[in-house]
């Protein structure tokens, strides 16, 4: 898989990942409007329910993108790997893949 495809499979997972945790969170919130509307005296419970659901959801929003972050860096290192005899340092970002899949192999 060439860095284009990885890149594109990770942006769409990202993108599901972001569409379906914001209408998680929508229907959270209307859900909490609705049930304050219908019981305000339970207002604070429902509020700190609410907050709790939408951080759980946002938390694992942000789990899916490090995930992602870990797979990308993964197939970079192994395509670099294969291609080249050698890992990708640590200190070397992205772009500095993307500019040796550019360039091609260098001389030694």
């Amino acid at each position: 898989m060439d860095i284009w495809m990885t890149a594109l499979v990770i942006g769409l997972g990202m993108a599901l990942t972001a569409s379906i945790g914001a209408f998680s969170q929508s229907r959270a919130i209307s859900g909490a409007v609705e049930a304050i509307a219908r019981q305000p005296e339970a207002g604070g419970r429902i509020f700190t329910s609410l907050l709790l659901g939408l951080a759980l959801i946002e938390t694992l929003v942000l789990f899916t993108l490090f995930v992602n972050g870990v797979l990308l860096r993964t197939n970079l290192n192994d395509m670099i790997q294969a291609k080249y005899g050698k890992e990708v340092v640590e200190s070397q970002k992205v772009s500095d893949a993307y500019e040796i899949e550019k360039k091609g192999k260098p001389e030694h």
